[in-house]
């Protein structure tokens, strides 16, 4: 499905991607570990075709194209909810649904209320915990089943059970064919449901 070769990045003398050849099958979980600026989330980014790299991505045996229309249904969640403060969830969410061409309000939903969010509440996302944001995030990012699912810390300020539940849905995603990318320097919490560990240190695999 996609397949990176010698993808390497440099930023002002920094190297950020060093010589990367990585491929990707699809229906399985790929858990990216390693400690923070490790070179993960770039590594997600040049996956996505979001910064432009040297090497080549290669989806569906054809070459990326920095700046072109992604050849997959993606979900992306990278760094932090991409929510706006002064709506409401609901809002939020009915935002991406239009985007994806999503109209039914149980299939725009379905992921907020597994996580155990009241879609109805009429309190502005900004006055959210960082947990329930987190969620409104990886429930926009989950909405309507992607074929691509990519996930950058997904369980940074979840409590235990709620990490629970998201891997018990991740497990879910994977069994109905979804590929699914997870960056997290917390592993451990997302270890069960990975089917392949990347292990990336100063922006080379190891």
């Amino acid at each position: 499905m996609i397949k990176l070769v010698n993808v390497s990045k440099e930023h002002q003398g920094n190297q950020l991607l060093n010589n990367i050849n990585l491929e990707i099958e699809c229906g399985k979980v790929y858990g990216f570990k390693g400690r923070n600026g490790s070179g993960k989330t770039m590594l997600l980014r040049a996956i996505l075709g979001l910064i432009k790299v040297d090497g080549q991505v290669i989806i569906n045996n054809e070459p990326l194209k920095f700046g072109a229309k992604y050849p997959l249904e993606v979900g992306v969640f990278i760094e932090k909810p991409s929510i706006i403060p002064e709506f409401t969830a609901l809002k939020n969410l009915k935002l991406v649904s239009a985007l994806k061409g999503i109209t039914d309000i149980n299939v725009m939903t379905k992921y907020l209320v597994e996580l155990g969010l009241d879609y109805k509440d009429k309190r502005k996302v900004r006055k959210y915990s960082l947990g329930m944001k987190q969620k409104v995030g990886i429930a926009q990012t989950l909405m309507g089943d992607p074929e691509l699912i990519v996930l950058d810390e997904p369980t940074n300020a979840l409590d235990k059970k709620s990490i629970e539940k998201l891997v018990e849905i991740l497990e879910i995603l994977k069994q109905q064919g979804c590929t699914i990318l997870i960056a997290s320097h917390q592993f451990e919490e997302i270890e069960r449901v990975v089917d392949e560990a990347v292990h990336i240190e100063a922006g080379a695999l190891e």
